[in-house]
């Protein structure tokens, strides 16, 4: 294979995800696409060329280590690493009182503890080879738990734990690992659908996104970012 570098799209879908895969597809990146449904990810696969569909539940350990194995045996060496599990764009308000702790541990097995374990397996060669990135896509929810919002909130802020931890053992040791956090609502055909009424500068556009996260990777050692916070420039604070 004559690409020497992979980046893992961990949450690839139409949105933000699909943005992160082309734009390190243009950056010389082979790109490893991870959902747990393989339609999209198959055609996408399909348009960049320089990729690989791999069908994962970040909530099952067993399916997080065969993509492991896959991505470790027909991939080049992993340099990036995104975890980009969706969630913030279909999430709606709900009462505390209505939360069901099973909905609970599942949204934090496929924010937090998958997350985990797939590092697990990535991590060690980043480490040997003293370079690489892992960037967490956090929200507005990362930050503070909201009214109404708990069922997002509680896995976003295990999510930037895990991500502070990690970047206190990992950084010192050559991996950049970030935290960004959208605190906007993300251009897509689910957000127009919440906010009919909209204007064109009201949401983060998933391209411009995406070059943060390149930019992120290119940052200079002396100078890396844990977090980042993203906003529309019409958002109110």
């Amino acid at each position: 294979m004559s690409l020497q570098k992979s980046c893992i799209v961990a949450g690839t879908g139409p949105g933000n995800g699909a943005a992160l895969a082309r734009a390190f597809s243009k950056e010389g990146f082979h790109i490893v696409l991870l959902a747990r449904s393989s339609d999209f990810i198959q055609s996408l696969a399909s348009e960049l060329g320089n990729a690989t569909a791999i069908t994962c539940d970040l909530s099952d350990e067993a399916s997080i280590a065969q993509a492991a194995k896959r991505i470790e045996s027909e991939c080049p060496p992993v340099e990036v690493l995104i975890f980009n599990a969706g969630g913030a764009s279909t999430f709606r308000p709900g009462t505390l009182l209505n939360v069901s702790p099973s909905d609970l541990l599942k949204t934090i097995a496929a924010r937090t503890t998958g997350p985990l374990s797939l590092s697990q397996h990535i991590l060690p060669g980043m480490v040997t080879r003293k370079k690489g990135s892992i960037f967490f896509t956090g929200a507005t929810a990362s930050t503070r738990g909201s009214k109404n919002f708990a069922l997002l909130a509680i896995p976003s802020f295990s999510t930037k734990a895990l991500a502070e931890s990690m970047a206190r053992e990992f950084m010192p040791k050559g991996i950049h690992v970030s935290h960004i956090v959208l605190d906007g609502s993300l251009e897509s055909e689910c957000a127009r659908e919440w906010k009919p009424n909209a204007g064109p500068d009201d949401f983060m556009q998933p391209k411009d996104v995406a070059a943060s996260y390149v930019m992120l990777h290119n940052q200079p050692r002396s100078t890396w970012t844990f977090e980042l916070v993203l906003r529309p420039s019409v958002e109110e604070w």
